[in-house]
Order: structure tokens, then C-alpha cells, then sequence
């Protein structure tokens, strides 16, 4: 596929394809990462950034500890003024 480099006020750009925005897993707004490999444009978009609320969003409370976590703290004395 041919694009062509066009005017934008002071700049210049290219309008990329959504099958191709689609293919890269990367979608309007997002930011991508810009460099030029041997001669080539490469755009790689570059990996949303969670804020606490999203990621703890993700999280489930009611989910089992593993048997790990379960013990954590257990088998250990204080050893300054922790509360356990």
C-alpha cells in the first residue's frame, strides 16, 4: 500500500490505514514510539500506562490467597513493633 506524505500546518504527516492500526494492536490517540531503522519509518505503539485505580480495578478481592501468601507472616516473630 502507497500513502503520501501530506501538509498539516507546519508539519507534515501520513494517514495510516486502520487495517494497519489494527494489525500493529494500536488504536486512535494512542501514543507509538518513532525511530528509523535502516532507512525505514518504524512506529511501535508503546504500552498503555494503568493508573492505581485501573489496576486495582483488575484486582479480586474475593480471590483465594495461595498457600504462599496464606502463611506469609506466620511462622516469623516481631521484629520491631509490627502488629501481626
Amino acid at each position: 500500500m502507497t500513502v503520501a506524505i501530506k501538509k498539516w500546518g507546519n508539519s507534515q504527516g501520513i494517514v495510516i490505514p486502520a487495517p494497519f492500526l489494527k494489525k500493529m494492536g494500536a488504536s486512535v490517540g494512542q501514543e507509538l514510539d518513532v525511530e528509523i531503522k535502516d532507512g525505514a519509518l518504524v512506529l511501535t505503539p508503546k504500552p498503555k500506562r494503568y493508573t492505581l485505580a485501573e489496576l486495582i480495578q483488575q484486582c479480586d478481592a474475593n480471590a483465594p490467597l495461595e498457600t504462599e501468601e496464606s502463611v506469609w507472616g506466620t511462622n516469623h516473630s516481631s521484629v520491631g513493633e509490627e502488629l501481626w
